[in-house]
């Protein structure tokens, strides 16, 4: 079956017709051209339940004057997805602009940052507080972090025993015993955290993006941004998102005075309390776009090339020093 056999049939759910179909991006993700404009096709990566939660959301918000995410597209019979086999396919219209990020890199930031703080200022204790919903995330971080820093031991032993360490082992140990005090750190911090803040019952909860990054933000007429695919949208922690964000700004050479420019700016719109600015800190405090090269070396050798790995390790380490920078001096 084509591409166009394949789609187009989806678009009669919704009183149109498809008249062309290109690829967006292999393999989920489709422009649609038909008589009423141009829309996004997304085979959905999420249970068809959240889907409807999250349309749903988007709806209200709709409804009460905020215009910062791509709405759904809905069909003929008020569904935000059109059920095919046991895949969900879901439509937003198509919102062009996106090319403005390539020209200056760093531009997607403050548009996506406002958008994220109006929409957890918006959805916050949307659901009543529930501290059982945070303590899971937490537990969840540190057995992750744990199970991290044994495979970057091991790692760290399988490199000093071999007879010819590879460039990426020697640039590795060089900066094992940095990483390993930040990995330490953080996970102190988070136990920490979580001890103190164990029967707190006021955790603040909202609807988070859970994927903020320059291809889910496009620029609007107004010049502001509007927030897009959502598939990984969830009730959380603000902290989340904001950590995301940050992780992504650093990684795109994003610096120290822009940082905390963007952090003031969401405070204006939503400021954080105390304990939330703390896990912020603990969760940013962890290497953990390192952790996931050293996996992907040592335990998915063919994917890199030498080359490649030790360039990613080395800009992964200098940006991850300029981040741990803003830290430090911001909390």
């Amino acid at each position: 079956m084509s591409r166009y056999d394949d789609i187009a049939p989806l678009f009669k759910e919704y009183d149109m017709y498809a008249q062309s179909i290109d690829v967006l991006k292999e393999p989920n993700v489709f422009k649609a051209t038909t008589p009423y404009g141009s829309f996004v096709c997304k085979r959905a990566q999420i249970p068809a339940q959240r889907l409807v939660f999250v349309s749903d959301m988007l709806r209200q918000l709709q409804h009460r004057g905020w215009d910062g995410a791509v709405p759904f597209t809905y069909t003929k019979y008020d569904d935000p997805f059109v059920q095919q086999g046991s895949t969900a396919f879901y439509v937003t219209p198509w919102q062009s602009g996106s090319e403005e990020w390539a020209e200056q890199p760093l531009s997607w930031a403050t548009p996506a940052l406002e958008r994220l703080a109006e929409l957890h200022h918006l959805t916050q204790n949307y659901r009543y507080d529930d501290p059982r919903q945070v303590e899971p995330l937490v537990d969840s971080l540190l057995n992750r972090w744990q199970y991290w820093q044994d495979q970057m031991n091991k790692a760290a032993t399988l490199a000093q025993e071999r007879k010819y360490p590879s460039p990426f082992d020697l640039v590795f140990l060089a900066n094992k015993e940095f990483l390993e005090e930040m990995a330490q750190t953080a996970t102190d911090l988070l136990t920490d955290w979580r001890e103190r803040h164990e029967t707190h019952a006021h955790f603040r909860l909202s609807l988070i993006h859970g994927n903020p990054n320059p291809e889910h933000v496009v620029p609007d007429r107004s010049g502001k941004g509007r927030l897009l695919n959502f598939d990984r949208a969830s009730f959380d922690t603000p902290v989340r998102d904001l950590t995301l964000f940050y992780r992504t700004y650093f990684q795109m050479a994003g610096d120290e005075v822009g940082a905390s420019q963007l952090f003031h700016r969401y405070a204006e719109i939503f400021p954080l309390r105390p304990e939330e600015i703390e896990l912020m800190a603990s969760f940013l405090s962890y290497p953990e776009r390192i952790m996931r090269d050293l996996e992907i070396y040592y335990h998915h050798p063919r994917e890199w090339s030498e080359f490649y790995a030790v360039q990613r390790f080395e800009k992964d380490m200098d940006r991850l020093m300029r981040l741990h920078r803003w830290v430090q001096q911001a909390f």
